[in-house]
């Protein structure tokens, strides 16, 4: 069958309105669940203050649990904490009443999370937590709830509705815990002192942690070298830089380090002096004293001074003591970024 025009023109619009409806839709679910974060920042008090001195002054471990999508929350608190350097595991409530509770020792810290704070699972579990002496945090909508009657501290979360048209899978409410143990683990990391380079030791096989990691030398190459002399000519240091294409050359003074010429050193001159630039020598172009980093210095914190200045550079010369090693580049560092997280999956 052959569609007229008007035909063709009524289908693309009908598809075309169906489009900016399903995109409408998702729009307001995010905006209902980011509603239910909004509210839960408004319901923090001094109870959450109290619930992180508590979580941070912990001598035992963190204890998180909870029932269905809940549970799921819960879980992935629990992840968050263990990579930021807390000791904390997840404990299914169904298997607590079987003899998992032994899981949970004096000095722990229970986090319990229900958004009606009336699961049965987690009441059947809460006295025997309070006999084992252990704190308790309950994560829930309701601070009237049983749960929250058995609890030391109390964290609200807001929740008018679920996002969505039934208003019944639990969605806004397990995006608000889970907003919410983020919020906790974070700021107790924070005044534990947790250290990128600690993050980096629970994260041997990511990205981030094999950056953080390494030292500077671990980027060098044999192309990382670039070099001239201070009696070479202008047209020298022009094909150092262009053969080796690093940014930047060293100048040497016998086997010291005494200034360095970058691609825009050069463009600068060229713009000023124009051909008499073929009739300077590279120590008379060179900038002195030039910033450089040691060997071992990490490459996080080498990344940090070449940022810090009125300027931030985007090359920096290596050094092993006096003696030169080779020129590190940002590119350096972003290129093993991106191989590492490839190597991922990310």
């Amino acid at each position: 069958m052959i569609l007229n025009k008007m035909e063709l023109f009524n289908m693309r619009s009908q598809s075309v309105g169906q489009t900016d409806l399903i995109i409408r839709k998702a729009q307001i679910f995010l905006e209902e669940e980011i509603e239910a974060i909004r509210q839960t920042k408004e319901l923090m008090d001094e109870d959450f203050e109290k619930a992180i001195v508590l979580l941070k002054d912990c001598r035992g471990k963190i204890v998180i649990t909870g029932i269905g999508k809940s549970g799921h929350a819960a879980r992935k608190m629990a992840a968050t904490m263990v990579s930021l350097g807390i000791t904390a595991v997840y404990l299914n409530p169904a298997e607590a009443v079987h003899g998992d509770l032994g899981i949970v020792q004096e000095n722990d810290v229970v986090i319990g999370i229900s958004k009606s704070g009336e699961s049965k699972e987690m009441i059947a579990i809460y006295p025997a937590i309070k006999n084992l002496k252990a704190s308790i945090i309950t994560i829930t909508a309701d601070p009237q709830s049983s749960m929250a009657q058995y609890s030391d501290i109390t964290l609200r979360i807001g929740l008018q509705k679920e996002a969505g048209h039934l208003n019944l899978a639990p969605t806004s409410s397990v995006i608000a815990s889970l907003a919410l143990g983020d919020a906790l683990a974070t700021i107790v990391a924070e005044l534990k002192g947790f250290s990128e380079e600690q993050f980096a030791v629970y994260h041997p096989g990511g990205a981030l942690g094999s950056i953080l990691t390494l030292n500077v030398e671990d980027l060098l190459s044999d192309k990382s070298y670039s070099a001239v002399y201070e009696t070479d000519s202008f047209k020298d240091v022009l094909i150092e830089l262009t053969t080796k294409r690093i940014g930047a050359t060293v100048v040497m003074n016998k086997n010291s380090l005494v200034g360095i010429i970058t691609d825009g050193d050069l463009k600068r001159l060229l713009d000023k002096y124009q051909e008499k630039c073929f009739n300077l020598l590279a120590g008379e172009i060179k900038v002195p004293y030039p910033i450089t980093i040691q060997k071992g210095t990490k490459v996080v914190d080498a990344i940090k001074m070449m940022e810090q200045g009125e300027r931030s550079i985007s090359v920096v010369p290596v050094m092993d003591g006096e003696k030169y090693l080779g020129i590190l580049r940002v590119h350096d560092v972003l290129r093993s970024l991106k191989t590492a997280t490839n190597k991922d999956g990310i």
